[in-house]
């Protein structure tokens, strides 16, 4: 609805809604270019009457351009669907993992039956023999001993809810271990073994009151129970998003959706940060304030006589006044011994004790249940009207009827000569015409214009004019009206505008995209259209890579499909591979990646083997291997080099049948075809995004690109026997690790092999993106390395995930220690390159220190 329904006196600012103002630039513009030849314009003059009506036209285009956004992206039908495709909703982009204290108390509140929760630092201390070079569990009182304390480890203190059974303890310990699992801050990790329980400290309530003579008795005593058991452990609220957007802060300020949505996602409502600071255990009991909540009961006049005091207090207290609390403990009301004794006009009255405990425990459950009722609170995406944007209706129907033009045309005594005037008009304003349709058009498809559809093929988008009388005696033939509509825009205006539409997306995240685009294009020769597909999936997946860009991997799972080739993996994994453009971010194979290989009988005796790469889920033949092979490991070999080459641009063979069909092989770097696509394509297009289909199936599902991460932290000892991570001895400290090599350490271990990571532009590119992303307060050590010691580093890699896991072995010690051997063993590796002559010219490869090596690689390796 309109905020004011009114009509203004006043004329409008936008002169492209001023009809007045538009015909006065006109004017203006014609007197401009025309004023030697043409000084009548008198608003007779059919030029004058053109300008008028064009005028006219162009303010219901700006009318239009005015709608408010949702109304431009509204559709004609299901357009509450169509509209969440389009946007993201605050509870989907403007939360993130937790990240602070107050971050994963909220998190642990959140659960069902906890209360309160408590994060503080844990107090884990190694001993460093700076002398020999390594780490001791304990000090042993020699020279040369310095204290490790470790940092990023936590401990937990949870307070349950009141009336828990041990049973449903035990169950809420083990939903908060599970929360703490699967949202743990990179580098950091909690004292599993000393997640504690507050302890309790009973107090006993002793008070004479009087009431009011109408007053419920046992409705009067069930509330004061109930909301002085609220003062001794006052819990954390939590608000409905009404709540919370009618909230101010300390400061007055009113909470906006960014503030509100802040922090990790809650199932119950929302949590103040202000009220969560203060949400501590009370260290005192103030009198005063008891007789204050009393007092506003419904039904208590006034407090005789009260004291509350500690149970198993023997003396009376110094000041009954101020009560102090035990530390660590949460003072706790006993109801079954509280003594509360109530007067009617000076008479005792006695309320039933039934009736007590019955509204007790609804007040119990209502407040419970306020804390504990799941509902995921979230802005609505307002929804628009569609308005047919694009419906255009020709302004030559208003043109004066002496012109002809319009729907009733001319009359029937107009000769030949006038009636081909007229067409001639027509087809002069048409060009008008069509330049506003198109707009039209244009706004009309807004939203396709900034999709995240990869397979978008426009960003030009008109309409034919068939609105204007005898429109088709104007175009000529039919065909030429289908032309017309169905024009596709040239391919390299599309594909630039298109990259430019998905960069203002990009950029409102705060994102840049252009260092990725320039180095594929300058390292690779990757073309325009091949980076818009890197662009859209980060769009798409960018809540994801946002708000987990922080989070660790869940070592707590122990499921196969958890461990290896898995996308358990951490959030700065996930969004690394997004921005260097890693098809498969899984958990995987680097060394050797697994082929399959497909047996054929073809009639010969025996069987003969041959290579084929299918899609997984439709089963469609991709590639096919030239030769039958007599063994699996013959097919494998050449598999491997198949797929190495058709990874690449430069290995693909164009060609052409003499019937006009177009097909492609895939060949070495000698030129020879090793495999081919056994399909024919109708048109160079058709053939190209069979290409770029190849490429992409096999970037994701046969590409050795990806990274290992390792947290240092998860590597402490967790047993009295488990090995401690290798350090130096003083004299070397300039070159090795500091004493500490656990507290916000992590290793990413990256193959120097592949086609794209030989190349150090692209190495150097992929060092400084991960330098970027890892949160500052972590030293990341990056090491490229070679096949082999790949190979070597991921079975002992997977043997300690598995570990992690909590896999029994009896090699677990030989394990660990092998797995920290290859850790710090594996050496940066660089592309070979030879020693020339001074005078062998620029064009030759440069031998640059410390990134190039004397030598070559193997074969599978370039």
């Amino acid at each position: 609805m309109l905020a004011k329904p009114t009509i203004s006196k006043k004329p409008t600012s936008e002169a492209a809604l001023d009809y007045q103002q538009l015909c006065a630039l006109g004017r203006k513009h014609v007197q401009r270019l025309s004023s030697r030849i043409w000084t009548d314009f008198n608003v007779h003059d059919p030029g004058v009457t053109t300008l008028e009506l064009l005028c006219y036209a162009l303010t219901d285009l700006a009318y239009r351009a005015s709608f408010p956004i949702q109304d431009i992206l509204a559709s004609a039908s299901d357009n509450a669907a169509n509209v969440k495709e389009q946007f993201l909703t605050a509870r989907q982009i403007l939360p993130n993992r937790p990240l602070t204290v107050l971050d994963y108390r909220k998190l642990l509140i959140d659960l069902k039956g906890v209360k309160n929760a408590w994060l503080e630092p844990a107090t884990r201390t190694y001993y460093a023999d700076t002398v020999k070079g390594r780490l001791l569990p304990k000090d042993p009182g020699l020279p040369g001993i310095k204290k490790v304390p470790l940092a990023g480890l936590y401990e937990v203190t949870i307070e349950y809810m009141e009336g828990l059974t041990s049973s449903e303890k035990e169950t809420v310990l083990q939903a908060v271990k599970q929360r703490l699992h699967a949202n743990r801050n990179l580098c950091e990790d909690f004292e599993w073994d000393k997640i504690n329980v507050v302890g309790t400290q009973p107090f006993l309530l002793c008070c004479e009151l009087e009431l009011i003579p109408d007053a419920d008795a046992a409705r009067v005593k069930a509330e004061i129970l109930f909301q002085v058991q609220q003062y001794l452990a006052p819990p954390v609220n939590n608000y409905t998003l009404g709540e919370m957007l009618a909230r101010v802060k300390a400061d007055g300020s009113p909470y906006t959706a960014d503030a509100i949505f802040d922090g990790p996602v809650l199932d119950c409502g929302f949590i103040d940060d202000e009220e969560l600071v203060k949400a501590e255990l009370r260290k005192e009991v103030r009198l005063s304030d008891i007789v204050s909540i009393i007092m506003d009961i419904e039904g208590v006049r006034a407090v005789r006589d009260i004291v509350i005091n500690p149970q198993g207090t023997v003396t009376s207290l110094d000041n009954k006044w101020v009560v102090p609390v035990e530390s660590g403990k949460k003072a706790v009301l006993d109801t079954t011994l509280a003594r509360l004794v109530f007067y009617k006009r000076n008479m005792p009255v006695v309320p039933d004790a039934a009736q007590v405990n019955q509204y007790h425990t609804q007040l119990i459950t209502a407040a419970t249940a306020k804390v504990e009722t799941n509902t995921a609170y979230d802005l609505d995406i307002p929804l628009g009207k569609f308005r047919q944007p694009d419906s255009y209706y020709s302004f030559q129907n208003h043109f004066p009827a002496v012109y002809g033009l319009s729907e009733s045309g001319l009359s029937s005594a107009a000769d030949d000569r006038r009636t081909a005037l007229a067409y001639q008009m027509k087809a002069y304003l048409l060009f008008f015409d069509q330049v506003m349709a198109n707009y039209l058009a244009q706004l009309s498809q807004v939203k396709e214009l900034f999709s995240t559809d990869p397979e978008l093929q426009r960003t030009y988008f008109y309409q034919v004019v068939d609105s204007f009388a005898e429109y088709r005696k104007i175009y000529g033939p039919a065909d030429v009206m289908g032309t017309l509509q169905n024009e596709v825009e040239d391919k390299s205006v599309q594909v630039e505008r298109r990259h430019r539409f998905l960069d203002h997306l990009i950029a409102r995240f705060a994102e840049r995209f252009h260092d990725f685009a320039a180095v594929m294009v300058a390292a690779f020769g990757a073309g325009p259209a091949s980076l818009i597909a890197h662009k859209c999936e980060f769009l798409r997946s960018y809540p994801v890579i946002s708000s987990d860009r922080s989070l660790a991997y869940n070592y707590s799972l122990k499921d196969d499909n958890a461990l290896w080739n898995s996308h358990n993996i951490s959030g700065l994994e996930r969004r690394l591979a997004k921005l260097l453009g890693i098809r498969n971010d899984a958990r995987r194979n680097l060394g050797d990646i697994a082929y399959d290989v497909y047996a054929e009988v073809d009639g010969t005796p025996g069987d003969e083997f041959r290579f084929r790469i299918r899609k997984k889920d439709t089963g469609k033949i991709l590639l096919s291997g030239t030769t039958k092979y007599t063994t699996p490991g013959l097919a494998r070999a050449d598999m491997r080099r198949a797929i190495h080459f058709a990874s690449l641009p430069e290995g693909y063979e164009r060609k052409t049948t003499s019937d006009g069909k177009y097909y492609f092989n895939v060949i070495d770097g000698a030129g020879d075809v090793i495999a081919r696509r056994i399909e024919y394509f109708s048109s160079e297009d058709e053939r190209e995004a069979a290409v770029d289909e190849l490429m992409e199936y096999l970037r994701v599902n046969y590409s050795d690109e990806g990274m290992y991460l390792i947290e240092n932290i998860l590597l402490r000892p967790e047993q009295s026997d488990d090995p401690f991570l290798p350090i130096c001895p003083a004299p070397n400290l300039k070159d090795c690790v500091e004493v500490d090599p656990y507290s916000y350490r992590l290793h990413i271990i990256l193959p120097a092999y592949g086609r794209r990571f030989s190349n150090m532009d692209f190495r150097r590119f992929a060092e400084e993106v991960i330098r970027e992303e890892t949160p500052a307060h972590i030293l990341p050590k990056i090491c490229w390395v070679d096949k082999d010691d790949m190979a070597m580093f991921e079975r002992q890699y997977r043997n300690w995930i598995y570990l992690k896991a909590g896999a029994e072995t009896a090699q677990r010690q030989d394990k660990l220690a092998a797995f920290f051997e290859i850790l710090f063993a594996v050496r940066n590796v660089y592309p070979p390159r030879q020693l020339r002559e001074c005078r062998g010219g620029d064009e030759q490869p440069k031998f640059l220190l410390g990134r190039s090596a004397l030598g070559t690689m193997n074969d599978g390796q370039a």
